[in-house]
C-alpha cells in the first residue's frame, strides 16, 4: 500500500504527458493554413449506458498528416480505429445500440501512448468530407501542447490533502497493530533469555532487533508482491480509475522513506508496548489496569485538531502556502488519531458499567475484554480510523459537489417525471429545414420532435450571449403560443415562470449584434410581438428571453451560420431511450451532438479526484479486514488452553462463539460510534475552511457504518474454524 502511494506522484506525472499529448485544440494565436502536414479535427464524443467514450472525426489534408498518439497510420475514408476497451465493448453482447451507432469498419487499435488508462474507450473515425470552416471543426498541423501545471482550486487541493491523511493514517494504524502480533509469545522468549544471564538492556536489544529483521523482511516480501502485482495492473479498474503497470513507478525518496518510516514505527511501538511489561527471569508479569484510563488527554488529541483546524485556513489562498498545509495535516491527523486515544477508554467503561450480570456469553465477551483490552481494540482501531475518515471524505465530496440552484433552475418549465426532453445540434453549414426532426421523431421512446436553426448573438462590447431561433411558422408554433405567424414576423419569448424576470439580454429593433463573438454582423429586426414559450419544449429556450424568426427575417447570413437543432421530448421510463436517441442520431451524422440538460453534467475534476478517493478507500478497507483477521486469530491462538478448559468443564461450544463474536462486534459497535462522530466533525471542519455548508446525509454514514460492522462481521466468521480447532482436549496441554 505504501509503494503504491509512492508511486502516485510518477502515476500522475505519465498520465499529465499522455494528456498534453494529444491535446488537438489550436491553442496558439496563429491561423494554420492547409498543407500535407495538416489534419482537419472534430469532437465526436458519445456515451453509451452511462458511460462516456471519447472520439474524433478526422480527415489527414496530406501524406504527412500529424498522427494522434497511440496510432500508427490513418485508416481509410469511412473506417477508424479504436482502444482496446471499446473494441472489447463493441463485442459484447448486449451491445447492439453500440454497434448500430458506431458501424464503421475497425482498421486497428490505438495504442497505450493514446490512453489515460487501459480501459479508457477512444476511437478515431477518419472521413473525407468535412468542412474546414464548420464550427466545431479545426485545422491542426501536430498533436499535443506542453504548458504550465496550474495549481488546484482551494476546494480539490482541500480534498488531495484530506485524501492523503485518511489514507495513509489506517495504514500506520495496521502497522502499529501488526508489530505487536505475537507479543505475548515473544515476552516469554525473552523470560527464558533472562534465565540464562540476559539483563533487560539486552531483552531490549534482543526484542528490537527481532522487530526489525521482521520488518525488514515484511518490507521486501511487500516490495516483491508489489513488484508482480504492478504487471496486472492494467486488468484492475477500481470506481472507474486505472493505471498502466509503467505508472506505478515509486519515486526513490519516498520509497526510501517509506522504509525508514515503517522501520522506525515498529521499533517505536515495540519498546512503548514493552513498557507495561515486566520480562522476569521466572516469568512475565503484565501491569493490570487497575487504574481507569484517563479521559481528558484522550478528549484534548480531537479537541486541538478541531483548534487548529479553524485557524490554519482563514481564506481559500491558504491552502497554497507552507504553513497552512502543515497546521492542516497536524489538525487532521489528531483528530483521527484521537479515534485511537477514545476507543480503548470507551471499550474500558462499556466493560465496567455492563460486565456484573448478563447471559454466560455476554460475561465472558466482557471478561475478555477487560483482561486483554489492548489487543481487542487495536485491531479495531484500523477500521475505525478508516471509517471515520470515510465519513469525513464522504461528508466533503458531498459539500463540493452539492449544487443549490440544481434543484431550482427548471422552476415551472420543467419537463415532468415521465417525459424530458433532449437537444441534439449539428453544425453542417446548411439552410434549416425539417431534414432531421421526421427522423429522429421515428425513435423508440420519442414522442415529438421540432426542428429549427440556433444561433448564438452578442453585443458588439462583448457582453452577455443571445440565443435566436430560425425555424417556419408550423416549427415556431411548437415552441411558442402565436397570435399569427407569417414569413418575416419576429417574435420575443422567455420560458413560462421566467417572463418576469430580470435577464441580461438587450433584444431592441435596430440593435447591432454580432453572430458567433467573432462573426458577421446582424441588425435586430422589428419585433411583432412578445409571446409564451410552450412547457413542452423548455429545452430549446434558453433560461434567458430568446428570440424566435421566420427564415425571411433572419436573412440569408444567419441562415448560413444557424445550427441544425432538433428538440426532442421523450418517454423517461422507456428502456435505453437515451441510446437510441444518440444511436439515431448518429446514423444521420456521426457529428451530431445530443445533450440531455434535465441530467447533473457534474465536475469532471472534482469527479476524478472523488474516483481516486474512493477506489484508494476500498483498497484500505482491505487492508484493514485484513488486519482484523490477524488479531483476532491471534487471539484466539493466545487463549488456546483458556478456551480448551471451559469445553472441559462442560461449556458449549455454541457460547464460546457467541462471546467471540461479542467481543470482536462492541469494540467495534463503539469503534463506529467514536469514528462517526469524530469523521462528522472532521468533514464539517474541512468544508467550513473553504465556505460550505456542511450537509447533512445520515444514509451515507449508515452506509458506511454498515461497511465497517459488515467487514466485522465477515472477520468473525473466518475465525470459528480456528476456535474449534482451539478447543480440543491438546489444548490442555501446557509447556
Amino acid at each position: 500500500m505504501l509503494l503504491f502511494a509512492a508511486s502516485v506522484p510518477t502515476a500522475r506525472n505519465h498520465r499529465d504527458q499522455r494528456i498534453h499529448q494529444r491535446i488537438d485544440v489550436n491553442l496558439s494565436d496563429r491561423a494554420i493554413t492547409r498543407s500535407d502536414h495538416t489534419v482537419l479535427v472534430r469532437d465526436i464524443d458519445t456515451v453509451f449506458r452511462g458511460e462516456k467514450i471519447r472520439g474524433r472525426m478526422v480527415q489527414p489534408e496530406g501524406p504527412a498528416a500529424p498522427l494522434p498518439p497511440g496510432v500508427l497510420r490513418y485508416p481509410r475514408p469511412g473506417e477508424m480505429v479504436v482502444s482496446p476497451a471499446l473494441h472489447e465493448l463493441l463485442t459484447a453482447p448486449g451491445n447492439g445500440l453500440l454497434r448500430e451507432r458506431l458501424a464503421h469498419p475497425i482498421a486497428g487499435e490505438i495504442g497505450d501512448a493514446g490512453l489515460l488508462a487501459p480501459g479508457e474507450r477512444v476511437f478515431y473515425l477518419v472521413a473525407n468530407d468535412m468542412a474546414p470552416d464548420a464550427g466545431p471543426t479545426r485545422r491542426l498541423d501536430h498533436f499535443g501542447k506542453t504548458y504550465a501545471r496550474k495549481p488546484l482550486p482551494p476546494e480539490l487541493l482541500l480534498l488531495c490533502i484530506a485524501g492523503i491523511v485518511v489514507l495513509l493514517v489506517p495504514v500506520g494504524a495496521f502497522i502499529a497493530a501488526a508489530v505487536r502480533f505475537g507479543g505475548e509469545r515473544r515476552d516469554r522468549r525473552l523470560a527464558a533469555l533472562r534465565l540464562v544471564g540476559a539483563n533487560r538492556g539486552m531483552t531490549a536489544t534482543i526484542a528490537a532487533g527481532e522487530v526489525a529483521l521482521s520488518t525488514l523482511a515484511g518490507i521486501a516480501l511487500g516490495a516483491v508482491l508489489f513488484m508482480t502485482g504492478r504487471q496486472f495492473a492494467g486488468a484492475v479498474e477500481i470506481q472507474g480509475l486505472g493505471v498502466f503497470p509503467q505508472d506505478l513507478s515509486p519515486q526513490p525518496l519516498l520509497a526510501a522513506l517509506v522504509v525508514v518510516a515503517v522501520l522506525s514505527l515498529s521499533l517505536g511501538i515495540t519498546q512503548l508496548s514493552m513498557h507495561k511489561v515486566a520480562v522476569e527471569p521466572l516469568g512475565v508479569v503484565r501491569k493490570s489496569g487497575s487504574t481507569s484510563r484517563r479521559l481528558w488527554w484522550r478528549i484534548a488529541l480531537p479537541l486541538l485538531g478541531l483548534i487548529l483546524l479553524r485557524i490554519a485556513v482563514r481564506s481559500p489562498a491558504d491552502l497554497h502556502g507552507a504553513s497552512g498545509v502543515v497546521l492542516l495535516l497536524i489538525g487532521m491527523l489528531s483528530l483521527l488519531v484521537g479515534v485511537t486515544a477514545v476507543l480503548p477508554w470507551a471499550v474500558e467503561r462499556l466493560t465496567r458499567v455492563f460486565g456484573g450480570f448478563g447471559p454466560l456469553a455476554w460475561q465472558l465477551a466482557l471478561r475478555g475484554l477487560q483482561l486483554n483490552n489492548e489487543a481487542a481494540t487495536r485491531s479495531v482501531n484500523g477500521i475505525a480510523v478508516a471509517v471515520a475518515g470515510a465519513v469525513a471524505l464522504q461528508a466533503l465530496l458531498t459539500g463540493l459537489a452539492h449544487d443549490p440552484v440544481d434543484s431550482t433552475t427548471r422552476g415551472a418549465h420543467g419537463p415532468s417525471a415521465s417525459t424530458r426532453v433532449a437537444v441534439a445540434r449539428l453544425d453542417d453549414g446548411g439552410p434549416p429545414g425539417a431534414r432531421y426532426a421526421p427522423v429522429l421523431a421515428t425513435t423508440p421512446g420519442v414522442q415529438r420532435a421540432v426542428e429549427f436553426g440556433e444561433l448564438s448573438m452578442s453585443p458588439l462590447n462583448g457582453g452577455f450571449p443571445q440565443a435566436v431561433l430560425i425555424a417556419d411558422c408550423a416549427h415556431l408554433r411548437l415552441l411558442a403560443q402565436l397570435p399569427s405567424c407569417s414569413d418575416g414576423n419576429v417574435f420575443l419569448t422567455a420560458p413560462p415562470g421566467t417572463d418576469t424576470r430580470h435577464d441580461l439580454t438587450t433584444w431592441t429593433a435596430g440593435t447591432k449584434l454580432r453572430m458567433d463573438m467573432n462573426g458577421p454582423r446582424w441588425t435586430v429586426p422589428h419585433i411583432t410581438a412578445t409571446v409564451r414559450a410552450t412547457p413542452a419544449y423548455p429545452a430549446a429556450v434558453s433560461s434567458e428571453r430568446t428570440l424566435l424568426a421566420t427564415p425571411g427575417a433572419a436573412g440569408h447570413t444567419a441562415l448560413a451560420h444557424a445550427v441544425s437543432t432538433v428538440g426532442l421530448t421523450y418517454t423517461a421510463g422507456f428502456e435505453d431511450v437515451e441510446d437510441h436517441i444518440r444511436t439515431a442520431a448518429a446514423r444521420l451524422d456521426p457529428a451530431f451532438s445530443v445533450e440531455f440538460p434535465g441530467k447533473s453534467q457534474g465536475d469532471p475534476a472534482l469527479d476524478g479526484v472523488r474516483r481516486a478517493l474512493l477506489a484508494g478507500v476500498t483498497a484500505v478497507l482491505v487492508l484493514i479486514a485484513a488486519s482484523m483477521l490477524l488479531g483476532a486469530l491471534e487471539q484466539v491462538r493466545e487463549r488456546t488452553q483458556v478456551l480448551s478448559v471451559l469445553v472441559a468443564f462442560g461449556t458449549p461450544r455454541r457460547t464460546l462463539a457467541t462471546s467471540v463474536f461479542l467481543q470482536s462486534v462492541l469494540p467495534v459497535g463503539l469503534g463506529l460510534l467514536v469514528a462517526g462522530s469524530i469523521g462528522t466533525a472532521l468533514g464539517s471542519s474541512l468544508l467550513d475552511l473553504v465556505g460550505i455548508p456542511a450537509p447533512h446525509n445520515w444514509s451515507t454514514l449508515l452506509a458506511i457504518a454498515g461497511i465497517g460492522a459488515a467487514v466485522s462481521l465477515g472477520v468473525t466468521l473466518l475465525t470459528l474454524p480456528a476456535l474449534w480447532r482451539s478447543t480440543r482436549p491438546q489444548g490442555l496441554r501446557h509447556e
